[in-house]
């Protein structure tokens, strides 16, 4: 005689944590975050529902700041910041400088120093926070095919920049940096001081314990929503921290951001903050059937 023996099996087979599926569907509904093939972090987008609208050149999937058609490079939730580029040129006046790297809701920020040329007032070394070698101002107005006599570049940065550390002129961003202590943004009202009739260029600089970094024909900028974390603002994920932010112009602003060891954006119309997606097990159940002779 035959009896039919049932085999339980449960098998564990792995599978992926959804938790961050927001990210690929674009995150708020009235905020358009996709550009071509490039999702861009809120508050950023490019629809009219986005706190911090961008344009889009869709056929190379690249968001351009505003209309200024500066191209964003990079950008960087955790420190609130993103990265823009700003290659040599000899015709761009201050002017069009401050008004292609300011707006609503985000400037300059002081891990940026501007090169200045044309007719620049003199003021003493201290005024300037910042000098680079003669050799490398000369590539930079070779770079930028600038004509005439007048080959002195003035140097700007909020904070003080370590002349020794130079590199050549690159697009691509530097590593981000952390922009957290009171004067985050660039003064422009000492940029103006100087008088000078170009910006030449700007190069991104930071410092951490072994290594200094300075980067040229780029331009970091620090970001805020509007209104406060006490107020009816842009509200912060559950598990995100909110920050108050002393913007350029007086005026208050916040941003959300995650905890330590936690991605996403920050914000609850974004993508929140959750954990780096980690490889579980879900079981399936499985019924084989064999057949054993019994005597």
């Amino acid at each position: 005689m035959r009896r039919l023996v049932v085999l339980l099996l449960t098998v564990l087979l792995p599978h992926e944590n959804s938790c961050s599926a927001a990210a690929a569907s674009g995150g708020g509904i009235q905020c358009s975050r996709r550009c071509g093939s490039t999702t861009v972090p809120y508050p950023f987008g490019f629809s009219p529902g986005c706190p911090i609208p961008l344009s889009c050149d869709a056929s190379i999937s690249t968001p351009i700041l505003g209309r200024s058609g500066t191209t964003i490079h990079s950008f960087n939730s955790t420190t609130s910041t993103i990265v823009v580029s700003l290659p040599p040129s000899c015709t761009r006046s201050v002017p069009d400088a401050k008004k292609a790297l300011s707006g609503a809701n985000y400037g300059v920020s002081s891990h940026t120093g501007l090169f200045l040329r044309g007719g620049c007032r003199e003021i003493n070394a201290s005024g300037a926070e910042c000098s680079v070698p003669a050799s490398v101002m000369s590539r930079l107005l070779r770079t930028a095919q600038c004509v005439g006599n007048d080959t002195s570049v003035t140097c700007f940065a909020s904070s003080p920049m370590n002349s020794t550390a130079v590199a050549a002129p690159a697009p691509a961003p530097a590593p981000a940096l952390k922009s957290a202590y009171p004067n985050e943004f660039l003064r422009w009202e000492k940029v103006e001081a100087f008088r000078c009739g170009d910006a030449l260029t700007a190069a991104l600089y930071g410092d951490t314990d072994t290594v200094l970094s300075l980067e040229f024909g780029v331009a970091e900028l620090g970001w805020w929503v509007n209104g406060t974390c006490a107020g009816s603002g842009e509200l912060c994920a559950a598990n995100g921290t909110c920050t108050d932010v002393d913007t350029p112009s007086g005026k208050k602003g916040h941003r959300c951001a995650c905890q330590a060891g936690m991605n996403g954006d920050g914000f609850l119309a974004g993508d929140g903050c959750h954990y780096l997606a980690k490889r579980g097990f879900k079981k399936n159940v499985a019924f084989i059937a064999a057949g054993k002779n019994v005597s």
